[in-house]
């Protein structure tokens, strides 16, 4: 059984991923910044019990990654899969709107702490098998896609900087055997992506998990779409 973390999982493409985890029989913690909110995934474990664990986790916070870290480890034991999945953006992300802290905050949730809850579960990775960690990146960090893009300065520059510290966490880890990927989920109908956009949460999550299943030692440090295409840095 694949033991799987999976971080801002109440909703959208997180909520997905977990439930579909769940589905293929493995064993999910569900990480989520107000668990006692979290209806869907309530549901989920009523469903399929102990096979759910649902965790309190507001990445930015140093303390709750180390419990949480405490807590895989002393139920798991190891960890096969971390997908980094937590993210914001502001609708205040334009020239005219942008304020230095707004900045600040989208980076540290964005690219900040994905880094920080990798390197607080790194030795349950290192003892799980063929272990990989999966960053949701997006297309708006690609700098050579960047042109299709408008405004959105804090959330694109979020996702370069995640992407770097991606390519730069695979190199270091590849001597443990650990494949380390960005991967952009697509536009996606979540609260983040609105109703327009033509990929459904399901849709994404199954792509995401069929990318993942395909992953191979040759895939370190890429940078992914869920459909399996890769995006240019």
């Amino acid at each position: 059984m694949k033991r799987v973390l999976i971080t801002g999982a109440n909703r959208g493409i997180g909520l997905e991923l977990a439930r579909q985890s769940l589905q293929r029989g493995e064993r999910v913690f569900a990480a989520v910044r107000l668990p006692e909110k979290a209806l869907a995934l309530h549901e989920l474990q009523a469903s399929f019990g102990d096979q759910l664990t649902i965790t309190k986790l507001e990445v930015t916070d140093q303390a709750e990654i180390d419990a949480a870290a405490v807590q895989v480890r002393d139920e798991l034991g190891g960890l096969d899969l971390l997908i980094n999945n937590a993210g914001v953006f502001s609708s205040a992300d334009r020239l005219e709107s942008l304020e230095a802290e707004q900045i600040i905050n989208t980076l540290r949730v964005n690219s900040v702490a994905p880094l920080m809850v990798t390197k607080a579960l790194l030795g349950m990775l290192r003892n799980g098998t063929h272990a990989k960690i999966i960053n949701i990146s997006s297309q708006a960090g690609s700098l050579s896609a960047r042109r299709a893009w408008e405004g959105r300065y804090s959330y694109s520059a979020s996702k370069a900087a995640l992407n770097m510290f991606t390519k730069t966490l695979a190199l270091e880890l590849e001597k443990d055997g650990i494949i380390v990927v960005m991967l952009h989920p697509g536009w996606v109908s979540t609260d983040m992506g609105g109703q327009a956009a033509p990929v459904s949460p399901s849709e994404s999550a199954a792509g995401i998990l069929q990318v993942i299943d395909g992953l191979s030692p040759k895939d370190n440090a890429r940078f992914f779409a869920w459909d399996g295409s890769e995006v240019p840095w």
